[in-house]
């Protein structure tokens, strides 16, 4: 499993993700600034808001989807849900 997320240092609330997810470390954690991708690669993900995160299983196939600031214990439940210990920080 893995997670992307996309943001920007300018975003309050993508600020704010980061923290939460600061010492998560249950499944690998890929941040992009959406300032620094090509449009490709946002039409790609269907990224219209942000903060987006997204949680991939192994297969690189979709399992969820969060926009906006949340809490961990959601991301943690739904790695529990297909399978992982769940052991990160919150």
């Amino acid at each position: 499993m893995k997670v992307i997320k996309f943001g920007a240092n300018w975003c309050g609330p993508c600020r704010v993700l980061d923290t939460r997810l600061k010492g998560f470390t249950d499944c690998p954690i890929i941040k992009y600034n959406i300032d620094e991708l090509p449009e490709d690669m946002l039409t790609k993900y269907n990224i219209v808001n942000i903060p987006v995160t997204i949680l991939f299983d192994d297969e690189d196939n979709e399992i969820r989807r969060w926009i906006g600031a949340f809490n961990i214990q959601q991301l943690k439940d739904e790695i529990s849900k297909h399978g992982s210990d769940v052991q990160g920080v919150s």
